[in-house]
């Protein structure tokens, strides 16, 4: 084990998990609030050297968007109501877990409440372990995300062997492990996960290659809709952009994320106007945030954000200020 050993944990509730970035190591996420109910999220974080084991739960409908730390692996896997959460739009079925290849793209979306668990760590620790294990590599992606299924009880396995780390982490806060107690960890970590994937098999693989596409299409027609030149663009032209009939991208949306696109599209603009109320200077107006995400009507933008999140959008400047 090579580097240093550190706890932290977190929550936020209200609006502000919208403010929360640093969720999965050397990775930026954009949270997304879907539903306007109270929002209370908790993050935790365990470093043993150069292997990062978290967890994040909501209680909230979600959506999350971001890109995977650089030259480094990602093992994830949903530990709590996963018949409610996709990733990259496809379904997770109990005792998945997903790996995430350097760089790769994840769009997270639960409708309800979630618990997720991920493991970081650099491939050729996770191939080394396996050649001692196996004699042999594992067979890991290079490019997009694959899902695969695990022997029956696999899974709560591994999230039974996640929580007693962040028991133990949580009980010797704040003067920390001892290092012959990390090291005993982190091996323990890299094992079994080792074990976890040696005995694993590729998903339904139809059903992720069209998990991908759809994703890819989902991301790529949310660039294309937050262009500054694109704010107010008309969902026709976007399909026809993308090369899909209105009809067949409003089906790919429904299947993939729950909603037609155009209310996707609504509720990325809002959160990204409520994001930077709560960022906002004292001075800031409302009406300007809202137009800088090409809200041109305001009593409809106030009445279509209270719908979205409970609340005015000056009820959240003012709070952001106090």
């Amino acid at each position: 084990m090579q580097g240093n050993v550190s706890f932290r944990r977190y929550s936020q509730s209200a609006l502000d998990p919208s403010l929360a970035f640093d969720v999965v190591y050397g990775a930026r996420f954009e949270h997304r609030i879907l539903s306007p109910r109270h929002s209370y999220m908790a993050h935790q974080r365990l470093a043993l050297g150069n292997v990062i084991l978290e967890t994040g739960s909501y209680d909230f409908a979600v959506a999350a968007c971001g890109v995977m730390p650089r030259d480094l692996l990602c093992i994830g896997m949903v530990a709590h109501s996963g018949e409610v959460t996709r990733c990259n739009t496809a379904p997770i079925d109990a005792d998945e877990i997903q790996i995430y290849p350097s760089g790769s793209e994840l769009l997270y979306h639960a409708s309800g409440s979630s618990r997720w668990i991920s493991l970081v760590l650099p491939e050729a620790l996770l191939q080394s372990a396996a050649m001692a294990h196996m004699g042999r590599p594992l067979n890991l992606p290079k490019r997009d995300f694959v899902s695969i299924r695990l022997p029956a009880g696999g899974g709560r396995r591994l999230a039974q062997l996640t929580d007693d780390a962040f028991a133990m982490g949580r009980m010797l806060e704040p003067e920390g492990m001892s290092d012959v107690l990390a090291a005993s960890i982190f091996h323990e970590l890299v094992d079994s996960y080792v074990v976890a994937l040696g005995s694993a098999r590729l998903a339904n693989r139809k059903r992720m290659t069209t998990a991908q596409q759809h994703s890819r299409l989902v991301l790529a027609c949310e660039r294309l809709a937050m262009t500054e030149d694109a704010l107010n663009v008309e969902l026709d032209d976007i399909a026809r952009r993308s090369g899909y009939s209105r009809r067949a991208l409003e089906l790919i949306f429904n299947r993939s994320t729950g909603m037609p696109p155009g209310r996707w599209f609504l509720n990325i603009r809002l959160n990204n106007v409520m994001r930077d109320l709560l960022l906002a200077r004292p001075d800031c107006r409302v009406a300007d945030i809202a137009a800088r995400w090409g809200f041109r009507h305001f009593s409809r933008f106030a009445y279509q954000y209270r719908r979205a999140f409970g609340e005015l959008p000056s009820e959240t400047l003012r709070r952001a200020a106090s």
